[in-house]
């Protein structure tokens, strides 16, 4: 489903390191996939079809128009002609259920929520990762998505990982999982920021003096707040931009931007890891002013490249930045403002953040991911 993401750096850090132990078979069956991380995996190269990224989704469906009756409209105009992005979703579904049919593997680790292969799964165990709630926390931001976890899918896996403590209090508070359940393993980054090159092309494009946001926009990651503080910031002479590496602005961020009169000083971009490297390395700060984090991965890529951390003060961050970022309330205006102000005014706060960061980037790695999920299938398979 994703073309860059934080599950998707997961799982394929994950089988980056299992492939070069030949102890270890994996498989991945799937037939397309627009995956990034995936088409750099021996055993994957050449083999995945490219996945068709035009899918018709309720947010553009019908743009602006708001009736009763608009989702239950809109599935049934995907059940009469489905779109393509749809259709190769299914086939890869299909193409699992065919894998689990055989049965000839040991643990099932599913890489989302979807709860389609618990018909097929027989007596094999299943691990599931649970990345974050922010479904049962920011119901809102997710009512029209049906792929949720579910209490059925929870009960039956049989380990948890949670990519967080923070995580795992919310699975245990608000599904009332065993605690003795869930195994907490935290995630790690992938930036190399020591061997990155990026063309002359790029450098043009992005502006003096800017802040990196890094992701999606919607919902709990609070992005239109987070403008209203930098045009405030604007406003009392500071000249900010915000370079945004997530999808195109919609229609609704547009307006609001120009609503603000700071259009012109948001830029969207789509990036390689190269360049998102470029980026953290020369930006004045990376701003993660979201409401909720299961983890959040940005941080630690952030610390990798020299670039100080400015974070809303809640969920997994602070267990994940400790004490290397410059934390604020994301729903308040006065405490972000001087967050981002303390980077631009005060080039010692700023270095020491940075040196902290290269510190708290020392507590997480892949490797040891990767050892202590290999350590939880171990756990659970019954001996051949």
């Amino acid at each position: 489903m994703q073309n860059f993401g934080g599950i998707s750096r997961y799982f394929y850090e994950l089988i980056n390191y299992y492939q070069s132990d030949e102890n270890i078979k994996w498989e991945l069956p799937i037939i397309y996939s627009g995956n990034e991380y995936l088409r750099q995996l021996d055993q994957v190269k050449g083999k995945l079809q490219p996945k068709i990224s035009t899918a018709a989704s309720f947010n553009n469906f019908l743009w602006g128009a708001h009736f009763k009756g608009k989702k239950y409209l809109f599935d049934i105009k995907n059940r009469m002609v489905p779109d393509k992005a749809t259709v190769q979703t299914e086939a890869n579904k299909q193409a699992s259920v065919e894998k689990l049919k055989k049965g000839d593997f040991d643990v099932f680790h599913p890489t989302f929520y979807d709860d389609y292969f618990l018909n097929y799964i027989g007596a094999k165990p299943y691990i599931l990762t649970v990345y974050d709630l922010n479904n049962q926390i920011f119901p809102e931001f997710h009512m029209y998505d049906a792929r949720d976890k579910n209490k059925k899918l929870l009960d039956a896996a049989a380990r948890i990982i949670s990519i967080s403590e923070s995580t795992k209090s919310d699975l245990i508070n608000i599904f009332n999982v065993d605690e003795k359940k869930i195994i907490v393993t935290h995630l790690a980054n992938s930036l190399q920021p020591a061997s990155i090159t990026v063309s002359d092309d790029f450098k043009k494009k992005i502006p003096a003096g800017f802040l990196l946001f890094v992701g999606n926009r919607d919902g709990y990651k609070n992005f239109l707040f987070f403008a209203q503080v930098v045009a405030a910031l604007n406003d009392k002479g500071y000249n900010l931009n915000v370079v945004c590496t997530g999808p195109p602005f919609n229609k609704k961020e547009l307006f609001f931007l120009n609503k603000l009169g700071a259009a012109k000083n948001f830029h969207q971009i789509f990036v390689n890891d190269n360049e998102l490297t470029y980026l953290y390395k020369n930006a004045i700060a990376f701003v993660f002013p979201t409401m909720y984090e299961g983890f959040g991965i940005p941080a630690l890529e952030a610390f990798s490249c020299g670039c100080p951390v400015l974070v809303s003060h809640n969920s997994s961050l602070p267990e994940v930045c400790g004490d290397a970022a410059v934390y604020f309330e994301p729903k308040h205006s006065a405490s972000m403002a001087k967050a981002i102000a303390s980077m631009m005014d005060d080039r010692a706060l700023r270095q020491d953040h940075i040196n902290r960061g290269f510190e708290q980037l020392k507590k997480f790695s892949w490797q040891a991911t990767a050892a202590q999920t290999l350590d939880i299938y171990k756990q659970v398979v019954t001996p051949r």
